[in-house]
């Protein structure tokens, strides 16, 4: 009888915990998005392109097993950083091409699990970074296309956790990569549509865990290009001295 009566209390309340989740479920429905279950919980969201709005991030909060969370090319914004930074196993959260500012930087700072911050092509500046360089636990983030500086790659290098760093299409000089030395894991970078030269080559030499290096479209020339191939032999990098 006890046996039959925990049996029963514990199907009571996985019953209930998907009961909790069924409203947040619904509205990702009606959105078009895509929900990803594990053991009945929503573990994975995916509203790419969905007209999904700041105040249905509040739904999540229902969501305690997310992992993983795709907002890119939304129009979600701060407001709504508020509710994510609290959830507490949230690892991936792509808000790429969304509208989220410094103020959300600031609000995702809170959280302890997130790794992984595809945030490029937002509102994000120099001052979001400083909120972000809290988050020790990054592995990858990027900032494609934002409007970040030398004085916001200075707060990255307290990242020391980071694998992976998209720089591509930002106001970064010579300058800026100078800080990248002290991110001694770091493993892919892209660095391709900026205005850096081969100033930056011996920095670059340095960064031995380096695999993956993105400088096309740059001033860096083939020489210089070709001298970074030679310091860094285990790393394949896209430049125009090496074309395929």
């Amino acid at each position: 009888m006890r046996i039959f009566l925990r049996t029963l209390a514990f199907l009571a309340l996985a019953f209930y915990a998907c009961a909790d989740e069924e409203p947040a479920r619904r509205r990702v429905a009606d959105l078009k998005g895509k929900t990803f279950v594990r053991k009945g919980k929503v573990v994975e969201v995916v509203l790419n392109a969905r007209q999904v709005e700041d105040k249905d991030l509040a739904f999540f909060l229902t969501f305690p097993e997310l992992t993983d969370l795709s907002l890119e090319n939304t129009r979600v914004g701060d407001a709504g950083m508020a509710h994510l930074g609290k959830l507490p196993k949230l690892e991936w959260l792509n808000l790429y091409r969304t509208w989220v500012g410094d103020a959300g930087a600031k609000s995702l700072s809170e959280s302890k699990s997130l790794r992984m911050l595809p945030i490029g092509e937002t509102n994000l500046t120099d001052a979001g970074l400083a909120h972000l360089s809290k988050m020790s636990q990054l592995t990858y983030l990027g900032l494609r296309g934002n409007e970040i500086t030398d004085v916001g790659v200075a707060h990255l290098a307290k990242l020391e956790e980071l694998e992976g760093l998209h720089l591509g299409e930002t106001k970064v000089t010579d300058k800026g990569v100078s800080h990248l030395a002290a991110l001694t894991k770091l493993e892919k970078l892209w660095l391709h549509d900026l205005p850096i030269t081969d100033l930056s080559v011996d920095a670059l030499s340095k960064m031995d865990k380096l695999r993956e290096l993105y400088i096309y479209d740059t001033k860096i020339s083939r020489k210089g290009a070709k001298r970074l191939q030679v310091a860094l032999p285990k790393c394949r990098i896209a430049h125009e001295a090496f074309p395929n």
